[in-house]
């Protein structure tokens, strides 16, 4: 492999002439003002052009602090003690400066120390006087320091103000309890210039005597806060560190300082593998030093396995594997991520983590928290070869000394190359480069070397993707990760992250097994892709957290996942396009389970097939309890397997409405045997007595979509009124069936574990919500020969008898029903009832009255729906509520004329209408297609869209859907289509009800 050459300069030159003449001027006027200071000369001019010329950040603390280029003698060759006030006798680097109870003046000490130390540290390594190991120790011991001195003097005056009883007043945090760990570059002594520092915060509950008002918890909750503010908090003189303290167990659902007992529980149970592989780094850096380091050896069995975990190593490589992206892929020069991108300083970084988490268990010499140490150490106990080290060891100074110049240009916790050839030009100028095109060979020929060195280490893993960054770990969001997320289709990345992360965190059951993470982690960028690829991502993402959040365990369905990849594309499909489904899929996985019978994706079951295997669920069971939890359980297999294959287009929209009609028509019929017989075994029968459940609405015209409900009536016959029941508790025929439909209807909307069977709308009965629930064929009679509204006949011309008895002791699992010698009598009611609502429809009437009243009743459905939506299919003018007026209105007027009048939808009727010549064939065949489109975009938006489709707002994949079932150019072509579909209904309606 090709050695990699850094050909720089002792000094850079100044990218901007001006600036460095502008500079040295300030600087040369400086000195004439304070005429002890040295002005510019031959030996500390190249160095000052450096600074003036490239950093307007570092000019502008050199003219704050003149002094500290006295420190540089010659040509700016630095000391090792000249970066610090300590002196031979040892003394702290920092010293309070805090007389009373404000902590203004300890941070304003604080931010112009760190000002000072910046310009220190810049000038040494500018000047080419220190290694990094200097750079990045001088940054971090000062930040150590800062630590300390803040933590101290915080618990000092908790003690003087009686909230604690210090063990040591004049050394606060010993044996405090307070563990404050340093984390990522500050743990290992790796700061980078403009770097944050990440900590965790433990405590040894009891350790510190607290007598304050409150409790431990919270006060050590308020001792973070004061101490992040204290570090991070901008003032005049800028500020000291920015502070994270996220990298804390789940940090979404944690206090900022934690028990030690609380962070055992955490990593021993739920503790994740990129956690391990932080926790290397981990240092204690202030607080009590002691109880750090106790801390830090008891986690050692997490920290460090004997056993070589290759598994966990497939997890923390996916981590890197999702950081790769298709921008990076060629590591182009421009806008590079140095740190993250391919080739960058975290490749250098997980290279030494992963061969320490595989070998640190068994070989304590690899638990070094500093990368080139630990790449060194892995070539003595030749894991690694020479080669490879030096490579990786010259990448990686290099690639810091670049991340450095990055920052110190403007003081900002940058990691990308810019992307203008200005902005390169100024870096390479920066970095000492006199020639631009080098610079670039460099760079790239040291991120290549990096990236092949780490590819061909772990051939083994597959890539997880390639749509861009994907990072979920640690904490904060991943910037390139939400521009991955927003480029995939999510409105809300922010939100999308946050609820990934905490299924790391193990904030699902389904997700707190090693095994379950590690799982979910090989399969995040397919889930996020395909989810993105939805009519609803965002919405998608948030239903398939619900679905995690019921699942008991994961790694079976992950498993399953893994094995069967169509799987997750369907649940992406199902989470992204169907809230109907989603949401029994949330409540009930195991509907995944049929997805895998052979016959999931075959024709539907017809009517006979539907009943048979009903027939076949219910048999093991007896309970009413059991069965009717059976019958909720069938109703959501088959309509979940009704849904699929209408978004999968195996079925069309009418198709899928009559076997959902079936499908209601099978269960409702079983729900009043299944009620009828627990209600006869205490109330017994009444001889002769004939019971029936009449369907109307969606139900009724065989036209139900996922989200009806039904539209139901009960009815009975009895030959003498005052009959008694023969059960042990006996009522007469009016309360005996009142109560038994008030049975049926609990039994029907009754929550249970798989939801309910159906929502039940009976307000269509006579009298409405003021009359009886279950009404005497002779009630129904008088009610429509004397006192029924027209739009209550309209609403019979989709009436259907869906469930009748002519004998409760022969009903169906009945004693006698199971003998085949016995045969049942004929359905006496059934035959009667459809011969009633027929004369109904048929019945003479006034057309101008009836048009009139059918008008009036529309209008005032228009005043309480009103919408100007051409997507509101129901409401809107010319919509289906028109077009079912149309069709009702039709019938009513023609029926007593016109033989063959039976109830159905809008399409039987103007089939019926054609027929028999009522209406001209083509109007007929024009509006029986309107009909279809009507049905068909309204039965998809009920199953794709869980409130009012708005175009503006809808989800670009949902459009795109309707378009493909439309098989339309564009989601305009299909808009207009629907309007002049809509413009011709309503056109129909008004030429025929309108005054």
């Amino acid at each position: 492999m090709k050695e990699i050459v850094m050909d720089v300069t002792a000094l850079p030159r100044p990218y901007s002439r001006a600036d460095a003449d502008r500079g040295l001027d300030e600087w040369n006027a400086l000195a004439k003002r304070q005429n002890d200071r040295p002005i510019a000369n031959a030996e500390n001019q190249p160095l000052l052009e450096a600074i003036f010329g490239n950093s307007p950040y570092l000019s502008r603390l050199l003219l704050q602090y003149p002094d500290i280029l006295n420190s540089l003698p010659g040509r700016g060759r630095v000391r090792r003690g000249a970066l610090s006030n300590s002196g031979a006798n040892n003394a702290p680097l920092l010293t309070s400066p805090l007389q009373g109870e404000e902590m203004s003046e300890l941070m304003k000490y604080l931010r112009l120390e760190k000002g000072k130390l910046a310009l220190r540290v810049a000038l040494a390594d500018i000047a080419g006087s220190w290694t990094l190991e200097q750079i990045t120790a001088a940054l971090s011991d000062f930040a150590e320091a800062s630590l300390t001195l803040a933590v101290d003097t915080l618990l000092r005056l908790a003690h003087k103000r009686g909230d604690i009883t210090l063990p040591h007043p004049d050394a606060p945090s010993k044996d405090s309890g307070i563990i404050i760990l340093g984390m990522g570059k500050l743990g290992g002594h790796e700061l980078n210039y403009s770097s944050d520092i990440d900590l965790i915060i433990f405590y040894v509950p009891g350790a510190l005597s607290y007598k304050g008002r409150h409790t431990e918890q919270k006060f050590m909750n308020s001792l973070v806060h004061d101490l992040v503010s204290v570090m991070q908090e901008r003032g005049p003189q800028g500020y000291v560190f920015r502070t994270d303290i996220r990298l804390r167990p789940d940090p979404a659902s944690t206090p900022p300082a934690i028990t030690t007992d609380a962070a055992y529980t955490y990593y021993e149970s739920v503790g994740q593998n990129w956690e391990r592989a932080a926790m290397i780094k981990a240092k204690p850096v202030a607080g009590d030093i002691k109880a750090g380091e106790e801390f830090l050896n008891s986690l050692a069995p997490f920290m460090w396995r004997r056993n070589l975990d290759f598994a966990a190593i497939n997890d923390i490589h996916s981590i890197k594997r999702q950081m790769d992206s298709l921008r990076s892929k060629d590591i182009k020069l421009k806008g590079h991520n140095i740190k993250v991108g391919m080739g960058g300083i975290r490749e250098i970084e997980f290279y030494a983590q992963i061969h320490q988490l595989i070998w640190g268990g068994r070989q304590p010499t690899l638990r070094s928290r500093a990368t080139c140490e630990t790449l060194s150490h892995l070539v003595e106990l030749g894991l690694i070869d020479e080669s490879k080290k030096d490579i990786l060891t010259r990448a990686y100074a290099f690639l810091r000394k670049l991340e450095h110049r990055l920052q110190m240009v403007a003081d900002q916790q940058t990691h990308s190359l810019p992307e203008t050839d200005e902005g390169i030009a100024h870096i390479a100028s920066f970095m000492g480069y006199e020639n631009v095109d080098t610079f670039s060979r460099d760079v790239l020929e040291c991120l290549h070397a990096v990236h092949a060195i780490y590819t061909t280490s772990f051939q083994s893993a597959e890539k997880l993707g390639n749509e861009g960054n994907l990072v979920f770990t640690g904490v904060g969001h991943d910037a390139d990760t939400l521009a991955t997320l927003r480029g995939m289709g999510y409105s809300h990345p922010e939100t999308v992250s946050e609820i990934v992360m905490g299924w790391h965190h193990g904030s699902r059951k389904s997700t707190r097994t090693k095994r379950a993470r590690e799982l979910l982690t090989e399969m995040m960028p397919t889930l996020l892709k395909r989810l993105g690829e939805t009519a609803h991502p965002d919405a998608a993402l948030l239903k398939f957290d619900e679905f995690l959040h019921n699942l008991p365990a994961g790694v079976q369905l992950f498993s399953l996942f893994a094995a069967n990849p169509h799987l997750l594309g369907l649940i992406a499909d199902i989470m992204g396009g169907a809230p109907t489904l989603a949401e029994s899929l949330s409540k009930m996985p195991e509907l995944l389970d049929a997805v895998l019978y052979a016959d999931f994706y075959e024709a539907l079951p017809s009517p006979e097939q539907l009943a048979a295997q009903l027939r076949e669920t219910l048999a093991p069971t007896h309970d009413f309890e059991d069965q009717m939890d059976e019958l909720r359980r069938f109703r959501n297999e088959k309509q979940f397997q009704a849904g699929v294959q209408l978004l999968k287009a195996l079925v069309n929209a009418q198709q899928a409405s009559l076997f959902l009609s079936s499908l209601a028509d099978i269960l409702i019929r079983k729900a009043v045997e299944i009620v009828t017989a627990e209600f006869a075994a205490t109330y017994g029968h009444i001889e002769g007595s004939q019971f029936a459940v009449i369907a109307l609405g969606k139900l009724g015209s065989r036209e139900m979509t996922f989200s009806s409900d039904i539209d139901l009536v009960f009815v009975y016959d009895v030959k003498d009124f005052e009959t008694y029941s023969d059960g042990e508790k006996s009522f007469t025929a009016s309360v005996y069936f009142n109560r038994l439909a008030q049975r049926l209807l609990s039994a029907l909307t009754a929550m249970g574990r798989d939801g309910r069977l159906y929502e039940v709308d009976t307000r269509l009965r006579p009298s409405g919500k003021e009359g009886l629930l279950a009404v005497s064929t002779q009630a129904l009679t008088h009610y429509f020969e004397e006192l029924a509204w027209t739009f209550e006949y309209m609403a019979f011309t989709k009436a259907r008898i869906v469930s009748s008895t002519s004998s409760f002791a022969l009903s169906e699992g009945s004693p006698a029903a199971q003998d085949p010698s016995v045969k049942p009598k004929d359905d006496e009611l059934k035959i009667n009832l459809d011969q009633f609502i027929r004369t109904q429809l048929s019945k003479p009437r006034d057309a101008q009255k009836l048009r009139e009243d059918a008008n009036d009743m529309r209008l005032r459905i228009e005043k309480a729906h009103s919408t100007q939506n051409p997507w509101d299919i129901k409401y809107v003018r010319g919509g289906l509520m028109d077009m079912d007026f149309i069709a009702q209105y039709l019938m009513l007027l023609h029926a007593p004329n016109t033989p063959g009048a039976n109830p159905g939808s809008a399409t039987d009727i103007f089939g019926w209408l054609k027929r028999t010549g009522r209406i001209a064939p083509e109007l007929a065949d024009s509006l029986i297609t309107y009909d279809r489109f009507l049905g068909q975009i309204f039965n998809m938006l009920r199953l794709c869209c869980d409130r009012h489709f708005v175009e503006e707002t809808a989800p670009r994949g949902l459009k795109t859907l309707l378009v493909e079932s439309f098989r339309e150019k564009d989601f305009e072509s299909l808009k207009n289509q629907l309007i002049e579909v809509e413009r011709v209904v309503y056109g129909q309606y008004s030429a025929l009800l309108q005054p």
